[in-house]
């Protein structure tokens, strides 16, 4: 868990001490026995088979933990991005590269001189599609917009600090948030700025950013525990929502970020913060809140079987009946296993984890029904579901496709 570079030197050492990693120091109160150690797997009696169809190298992983580079599928392709600069388009049915391209090639060498480091990561969010576009965030604070159809470089355009979440783009408009605070909106065709959407920044927060939602709305979850419905014609908040409150003496016990996948289903979105709440609100109803319920999640949410499904921030994970708020089941047999965002697919839950295993889990009550070795310098980036195909990607920088059978 990484933190923005605002934050004093001193603060980054001690912070960084406490939340490295997949291990977290016990609360003042506890004996100092120290550091929570990851949960050993337990075998079980695997039900489904879960195979490999096939594995492709898309560039470096990332040296920064809070990147988390998620593929995305459009028709027959997956692309997919590494932090290296690299993004490529694969035949989804076996893997074979479509073209391929690296951002750094669409500056000149003046700018990649300024723009980029060898030591540090080139792609930091990504990707995102729509419009006919796929799209990434660089760490040359540019949003950088390709043709699907042949990687060639359809626009870049300026944001106003690092995009460390999947730009979005739907309904003639591409968003994208930035860890300063802001959202900001772009014309799918040239790039040009349509509209700046600004919130207030605590001055210590968590490295990351949630990914907006694009309806006919956008709907953002910010560092400081608020949510916003903006207007996508406008940028202008037609509902701003505090769902945690900032509490306690330490700037630490104060952290509320919303950086984790929120849920929306017909008219109601789910969101949970860090050290703060789980939420459901009516949007139809002007941000009424249904229900909330004390919760702490870095990576948020999934959804299926009536359930929104959370990964807590020490990794149990909890099915959330969506109408009553009350648990349909939970298991701490991932604890302290850093999972990823979970996903649901048939009648099935996926989260990955830091040793890079990918876990196969029943919606019905949780049991484990699957297990398989993805990739073994682990797994960030939550999966990614085509139907019956999973799509993963590794902190080794492979992406595989997978099928539950």
């Amino acid at each position: 868990m990484l933190f923005n570079t605002n934050v004093t030197s001193v603060l980054l050492v001690l912070l960084t001490l406490m939340l490295s990693g997949c291990s977290f120091f016990k609360g003042d109160d506890d004996d100092d026995e120290d550091i929570r150690q990851p949960a050993e797997l337990v075998r079980f009696d695997e039900e489904v088979n879960i195979e490999r169809l096939w594995s492709v190298a898309i560039g470096r992983g990332a040296e920064d933990k809070a990147i988390q580079l998620v593929p995305a599928y459009a028709g027959s392709r997956v692309f997919a991005a590494s932090a290296d600069g690299s993004v490529k388009a694969l035949n989804s049915a076996n893997g074979k590269v479509i073209w391929q391209i690296n951002i750094e090639d669409f500056y000149s060498a003046e700018e990649r001189k300024v723009a980029f480091n060898d030591s540090a990561d080139s792609i930091t969010g990504g990707v995102g599609l729509g419009e006919e576009l796929v799209l990434v965030g660089s760490s040359a604070g540019d949003i950088v917009a390709m043709n699907q159809s042949d990687g060639s470089l359809a626009w870049r355009a300026d944001t106003t600090s690092e995009v460390l979440a999947p730009p979005q783009a739907k309904n003639n408009i591409v968003v994208a948030q930035s860890i300063d605070g802001k959202i900001a909106a772009f014309d799918p065709l040239d790039g040009s700025r349509l509209w700046l959407y600004a919130t207030s920044v605590p001055s210590l927060t968590l490295r990351g950013t949630s990914t907006p939602i694009v309806t006919d709305y956008v709907l953002a979850g910010f560092a400081n525990g608020r949510i916003a419905v903006i207007d996508i014609q406008q940028g202008l908040a037609v509902m701003d929502q505090r769902i945690a409150a900032s509490l306690g003496k330490s700037d630490l016990e104060r952290l509320v970020d919303i950086d984790g996948l929120m849920v929306q289903e017909g008219g109601n979105l789910f969101v949970v913060s860090y050290q703060g709440n789980l939420v459901a609100i009516d949007l139809a109803k002007n941000g009424q809140l249904l229900w909330a319920r004390e919760a702490s999640s870095t990576v948020g949410l999934g959804s299926g079987f009536g359930n929104v499904y959370l990964a807590t921030a020490d990794s149990e994970l909890i099915a959330i009946d969506m109408d009553t708020s009350r648990d349909s089941w939970d298991t701490k047999a991932l604890l302290y296993r850093d999972i990823t965002s979970p996903v649901a697919t048939g009648s099935y839950v996926v989260v990955g984890d830091f040793d890079g295993y990918l876990h196969v889990l029943a919606q019905s009550d949780g049991r484990f029904v699957g297990r398989q070795m993805v990739d073994k310098k682990g797994l960030t980036s939550p999966a990614v579901i085509d139907g019956s195909r999973i799509y993963i990607y590794g902190d080794s920088g492979r992406l595989s496709a997978l099928e539950i059978r």
